[in-house]
């Protein structure tokens, strides 16, 4: 068999059973979590500058996303009135390894979004071979897709959601004479956490495209209950962003609202894909 077709030749082509598909999916499985420890030690080494440029710069004054929506304020109001600084407040590790563990913390979500294409490319290359040439070209076109809506929900998040929503956690105040003392592993959490679901609930079209790919769902369902997924949809913000401020929320939800639109869109052209495949057979 010359080499080139030798290359095509995948697993699944060989009347795999049931245990050789999933010591397959072991073996990628492996190889993602070898990427990420790699990722992971990298970042370690330069997580004192990740957690002074990237972690503590939303709380910065000079943050672009205050920048923003200062602008945003002058343009539509003529007014310094979303011109906002952020409050300032005192950092503090209150147990004995909590700077170890949220160096670690910093460390594994930097490896996961930075290898996040490599991870997707992993799964991608464990599902190719049970796909058609057709399929594959499709498929391959796709993946850029899932990477940029996961890059686009983080930077959203890191540069929109966490200033609004820090600025007015830090804000509120339950008593002037308490003193806002945030702990590290807090501030850590608060704007990892944010920052990586918001990545990952803006794959929201890809599973409606996987869902309507398996015929689990329809651009007609979605239309139907467009409102029971309007609610999950901002229950979902309401979590994803920790903060109890209504804008936060709109912020977040509204644009996957607008995703979730792009997901019926998404649900149509595969119906009608499936019509096309079945009068063609």
């Amino acid at each position: 068999m010359p080499l080139d077709q030798q290359e095509d030749v995948y697993p699944y082509e060989k009347n795999m059973g049931f245990f050789d598909h999933v010591d397959e999916l072991r073996k990628r499985f492996f190889r993602i979590a070898i990427v990420l420890f790699v990722g992971m030690i990298v970042a370690f080494f330069y997580v004192s500058e990740i957690f002074d440029a990237v972690i503590m710069s939303p709380f910065k004054p000079d943050f672009p996303g205050y920048r923003f929506f200062c602008a945003i304020g002058k343009f539509f109001t003529g007014s310094d009135s979303l011109c906002w600084t952020p409050p300032a407040f005192d950092k503090q590790n209150q147990q004995i390894q909590g700077q170890f563990v949220s160096a670690f913390k910093i460390s594994t979500v930097v490896a996961f979004v930075g290898c996040f294409p490599l991870i997707i490319g992993q799964l991608w290359a464990f599902v190719r071979p049970a796909l058609s040439q057709k399929e594959i070209r499709k498929t391959r076109r796709s993946l850029g897709v899932v990477s940029l809506l996961f890059f686009t929900g983080v930077f959203f998040a890191y540069y929109l959601l966490v200033p609004l929503a820090s600025n007015f956690l830090l804000g509120f105040q339950l008593s002037p004479d308490i003193k806002n003392i945030i702990t590290i592993s807090s501030i850590t959490s608060f704007v990892t956490f944010m920052s990586l679901t918001t990545g990952l609930v803006f794959e929201l079209p890809v599973l409606i495209y996987i869902l309507a790919r398996i015929g689990l769902i329809s651009s007609a369902f979605l239309k139907k209950y467009w409102r029971y997924a309007a609610i999950i949809i901002f229950i979902i913000a309401g979590i994803a962003t920790p903060s109890p401020d209504i804008f936060s929320q709109l912020l977040l939800g509204l644009p996957l609202m607008g995703l979730y639109v792009v997901g019926i869109s998404v649900a149509k052209r595969v119906e009608k894909r499936r019509e096309l495949e079945e009068k063609s057979e």
